[in-house]
């Protein structure tokens, strides 16, 4: 089929042997037998009379001319080569070639169509073969009028069925031109056959999937992913198996692992929803600075008009006064000067210059000066270095004015604001860790407004390869293959030399800086920091789960990432947290604030993007949104946190609606050091981000993205859609910092990403997993709609999280949640006898278990929001004291063990969704992790 559509493939890998080659022709199809045998198999031999076994080379033809059915397909393949130079191959398409000739001559295209020709094969000794009958070079189905075969081969040709004459002369002369075209080396493609391989196409042709391309005597394949192609080694492991050996495949020079596809999708659907956002904003601050420069402009020339008829006045004045003094002289007999001194008047004009003292005016005729006066108010103002205005200059010069300002500094101004007519706004993306070059290549392709991409390697044979996958694709004018180290190239773009090219001004920050490292991106963040424009988007992905996500190595992860690791189920969203930090943190000393738009843990990995803005206004808030965790990880599994920092409100002392906000340090502790619920000693994990992981609106414009995307290009679409709609459901009471009237009046607000309150803290950081906590009372676990229908019904918000399956995120105090747990084991699973013991963290927690007497009604009666507006005051009475401010009067409510639990199922479950979500993706084989890097 591969032959079929594209002409000409490769099969690598076949032994170098007949039977082998034999195996693998019959599983295409039957071997034909013909005078040669089923193979023609031949070495060079001078003394046959066949071209074919000379050592000359053979002008481009189609074998089996002279075969009333030619072969339809045919298979060549080296069985060895002797050291030395020669044995190249060439291929022409044909049916290119015909379609050249139909466009250049369509009658010799019509001659070579229609006049058969005779061929005979009469080089070995006693063989003498021609077809039945004449057949045209061009053969076509006539229903259809489609080209159907070449036939061409002039060392088998014999009489051509066209009349000696004009006919004969016409088809010569159509040959000669098809001739012409088959013997263009542009048509061309030479290559040397490989012992294993059969055929493979050249590096320009057109990308397909599974291709072998020969470039420079290396053969590769390509892969696809998306709508890129990159080419690696036949033998590149694309997964893990432990049981190979290492000598059935080749050691890993390009590194290519399926399982981060995921990745790749997500971040070309991320950068595509933020880029439109960001173009957009750019498009109306553009529009309104233009608005205001012509404004300027129509002032400006008002004002030129004005003064312009007031300098007409003066000039009056200068005149009359100078006739009145050639009058006066004309009556003392000075008339002839008189008369001379109109006729330099009228050849020279009146230049007005201000006097040294700048109160007087002077008089100035001139020939050799022809520059129009110009007012004094439209004069060019010098700067100091100090940055104060200078005195004017004492001579008038006349201004360059916005319409005939010069054409570079226009066009600078031009490419920061994207104003050039017919052109996109500038969006420069950097993948800094580039490797292979994939999501180079799938931003030029996927992202539309890219204008400029840089895939920066320090490896010298990844840039290689980057340069190498980049001509493949035929993006060299959007990708740029850099080698540098990566931090050495972030800085050097921020900070770029004194003697650099180009205006100052100009700016070759990126809009969106990817960091993909093999391991932690913690090194990398200053300067990434750094090289982002204002409003940029920071991509990060750590693998280093182990670290971050881990007790392991608590000293690696505080070096990292200036915290301590949290242990338990929840560990990847307090990875999460622990990365946010390190950013914000970096970000905060540069007067950066951090938002993150999207924040996941996948698989082994966390991926995140962040906005980043240049606000220090907006950094003072991060102390009141950085945490620390005591967590219960050697008991219960509870946690409770602390906030470093407290923001508040602060009484305006004027009557503008200003808000004004103090901010200090947060009251300590806000727990004792042994666990409330279970009496076992907690651990400290932090500091970590305590603000919201996600924005709202930027999930939902990946989630319009992403359900009208083509699937064959997104093939990960599915497992994007349900994790994205679950880190939806994560997010509680989002809140937005509402634009401007003058902003949304001329924009689209539906490419708009709002900014999330600066202030805000997420009030669910972690989640928990029910049937950790079963484990802990030693009781069967209930299901998550069990759990999550009694914590609702209690007027709880409850939800899942979108690290794990099965986890349960919610509002509900730790006291709630082991209220629920002690009815569970009361109303659904009693425990054994001595399944718990004194000692053990389930033991102290079932003693504060409610007892109901035999015969006595249940006096438990305080039901739904009551319960969750009492527990949300106590919640808000200790966050007061924490902070340090006046507490709120204790609320009239029922405590944890008054309140009424029932594990309402149908509520617990989620409302059913149209279609089904892959919300936790199985993983679809085995050994579904890390490769090793490339080597």
């Amino acid at each position: 089929m591969v032959a079929r559509v594209y002409g000409f493939c490769s099969v690598v890998h076949t032994p170098p042997t007949p039977e082998a080659t034999q195996a693998l022709l019959e599983s295409i199809g039957p071997i034909r037998n013909t005078h040669y045998g089923g193979f023609y198999d031949f070495t060079a031999d001078l003394s046959s009379r066949d071209t074919a076994y000379t050592n000359e080379s053979l002008e481009p033809h189609t074998d089996n001319t002279y075969f009333t059915e030619p072969a339809g397909l045919q298979a060549l393949h080296m069985l060895s080569h002797t050291d030395g130079s020669g044995g190249e191959s060439s291929l022409v398409d044909g049916f290119k070639a015909a379609q050249i000739l139909r466009e250049t001559d369509p009658e010799a295209y019509r001659i070579l169509s229609t006049t058969g020709v005779y061929a005979h094969a009469s080089g070995n000794e006693g063989i003498s073969i021609q077809p039945a009958a004449p057949a045209p070079t061009l053969s076509h189905d006539k229903y259809v009028d489609r080209l159907t075969q070449v036939r061409w081969n002039n060392a088998d040709r014999a009489g051509v069925a066209a009349q000696i004459g004009e006919e004969m002369e016409a088809w010569y002369r159509a040959a000669a031109k098809w001739d012409a075209i088959l013997s263009d080396l542009n048509n061309q493609y030479w290559f040397q056959l490989k012992p294993g391989t059969l055929l493979s196409v050249p590096i320009s042709a057109d990308p397909k999937f599974d291709q072998l391309v020969e470039h420079e005597g290396k053969t590769y394949r390509t892969i696809r992913e998306g709508k890129a192609y990159i080419l690696v080694p036949p033998k590149a492991r694309t997964e893990i198996d432990p049981k190979a050996a290492a000598k059935d495949s080749e050691s890993q020079t390009v590194f290519y692992n399926p399982i981060q596809q995921f990745n790749r999708d997500l971040s070309v659907l991320a950068i595509r929803a933020f880029g439109r956002d960001l173009c957009e904003r750019r498009r109306v601050r553009y529009e309104g600075s233009k608005e205001k420069r012509v404004e300027k402009r129509n002032v400006r020339k008002e004002k030129k008009g004005k003064n312009a008829g007031d300098h007409a006045k003066v000039v009056d004045k200068v005149n009359e006064a100078a006739a009145e003094e050639r009058r006066a002289a004309a009556d003392k007999g000075t008339l002839k000067r008189a008369r001379e001194a109109d006729e330099d008047d009228d050849e020279s004009p009146v230049k007005l210059r201000k006097s040294t003292d700048g109160e007087k005016l002077a008089i100035e005729s001139e020939v050799e000066h022809s520059v129009d006066p110009v007012p004094e108010d439209m004069q060019v103002d010098e700067v100091n270095g100090d940055g104060a205005t200078a005195p004017s200059k004492t001579t008038v010069e006349p201004r360059t004015t916005a319409e005939t300002a010069p054409a570079s500094g226009s066009n600078a101004l031009a490419e920061v604001n994207g104003s050039v007519k017919g052109s996109k706004p500038p969006f420069r993306i950097l993948d800094a860790l580039s490797a292979t070059g994939l999501r180079a290549l799938r931003y030029a392709q996927e992202v539309p407004f890219a204008t400029a991409i840089t895939a920066n390697d320090m490896s010298r044979d990844a840039v290689r390869s980057i340069a190498l996958n980049v001509k493949h694709n035929g993006l060299e004018s959007t990708i740029t293959a850099h080698t540098s180290n990566a931090l050495a190239h972030m800085y050097s773009v921020a900070f770029p030399p004194s003697d650099s090219h180009g205006p100052d001004h100009v700016s070759h920050r990126y809009d969106v800086i990817d960091l993909d490292p093999y391991g932690t991106a913690a090194p990398f963040i200053d300067a990434a920091l750094h090289a982002l424009n204002d409003g940029g988007l920071l991509c990060v992905t750590c693998t280093d789960s182990a670290v971050f996500a881990s007790c392991g190595y608590p000293e690696k992860t505080f070096a990292l990432y200036g915290g301590l690791p949290t242990k338990g189920p929840h560990s990847h969203e307090g990875g999460l947290r622990l990365i946010l930090n390190s950013i914000a943190t970096s970000a905060a000393r540069h007067g950066l604030a951090i938002e993150p738009l999207l924040s996941l843990s996948i698989d082994f990995y966390i991926r995140v993007f962040v906005r980043v803005r240049k606000s220090p206004a907006d950094v003072k808030f991060l102390a009141g949104k950085t945490m620390i965790a005591y967590n219960c990880d050697a008991g219960c599994g509870s946690w409770t946190t602390q906030l470093l920092g407290r923001n508040h409100q602060a009484q305006s002392k004027t009557k503008s609606d200003t808000v004004n906000w103090k901010h200090g340090a947060a009251q300590a502790p806000s727990t004792d050091r042994h666990c409330e619920h279970c009496g076992y000693k907690t651990h400290v994990a932090g500091p970590m981000w305590a603000g919201p992981l996600h924005n709202a609106q930027f999930i939902e414009k990946m989630l319009e993205d992403v359900q009208t995307a083509d699937h064959e290009v997104y093939a990960t679409h599915a497992r994007i859609e349900g994790m994205l709609d679950t880190a939806l459901d994560e997010i509680y009471a989002p809140t937005f910092v509402p634009e401007k009237p003058s902003f949304t009046s001329s924009s689209n607000p539906d490419v708009l990403i709002s900014k999330s309150i600066p202030e805000q803290v997420d009030n669910i950081p972690f989640f928990f997993i029910p049937s950790a906590l079963s484990k802990v009372l030693h009781c069967v676990a209930p299901s998550e709609a069990a759990i999550k229908g009694a914590l609702r019904h209690m007027g709880y918000r409850a939800t899942r999280s979108h690290c794990k399956p099965g986890s349960v995120k919610t509002e509900a105090p730790w006291s709630v949640v082991w209220e629920v747990m002690r009815e569970w084991v009361r109303q659904k699973s009693p425990l054994k006898e001595g399944s718990l013991r004194e000692g053990m963290p389930g033991w102290r927690i079932m003693q504060a278990a409610r007892v109901i007497e035999e015969g006595v009604a249940d006096p438990i009666g305080a039901d739904g929001a009551d319960c969750a507006a009492a527990a949300a005051a106590d919640a808000a009475t200790a966050a007061a004291d924490m902070n340090g401010t006046a507490a709120a009067p204790p609320a009239s409510g029922p405590t944890p063990k008054l309140m009424k639990v029932v594990f309402d199922e149908a509520l617990g479950r989620d409302k059913p969704r149209k279609k089904r979500l892959v919300r936790y993706q199985q993983n679809p084989r085995e050994n579904w992790g890390p490769m090793a890097r490339a080597k």
